[in-house]
């Protein structure tokens, strides 16, 4: 179980805060010190963030919804351009890697909000 403050109150306030990678609780102070590394203690209100851990979760979350919302652009460049199959994978694989890259830390921010908000058990 995760020890300090204790969710209460509604979840989608709390997903909202994670998604903008603020404190699910209190919404004011950072929820990472790193790009990846969660903060340990909220300063505004002592929530323990070093115990909530998502694992893998953010990555799938950022690879699947990276995929479908490159899957029209990937329609379009390959059926409707002429560009050739060399430039339409390389511009593909770049926006790929850019979207999942900037997924990935609301996706964190997102999963550790509704593992603390429900009080599911970490794997740490």
């Amino acid at each position: 179980m995760i020890k300090g403050p204790q969710p209460t109150g509604a979840l989608k306030p709390k997903i909202k805060r994670g998604l903008m990678m603020k404190c699910p609780n209190c919404g004011d102070a950072k929820l990472f010190r790193a790009f990846l590394k969660p903060v340990e203690y909220c300063p505004n209100c002592g929530v323990n963030w070093g115990e909530v851990r998502a694992d893998d979760g953010p990555a799938w979350a950022s690879m699947l919804l990276a995929g479908h919302l490159t899957a029209p652009v990937f329609h379009w460049v390959v059926f409707k351009t002429d560009i050739p199959t060399w430039a339409s994978i390389t511009v593909i694989c770049l926006l790929l890697t850019a979207l999942c890259i900037a997924l990935l830390q609301p996706m964190k921010g997102l999963f550790m909000a509704i593992i603390w908000a429900k009080g599911a058990p970490t794997s740490g």
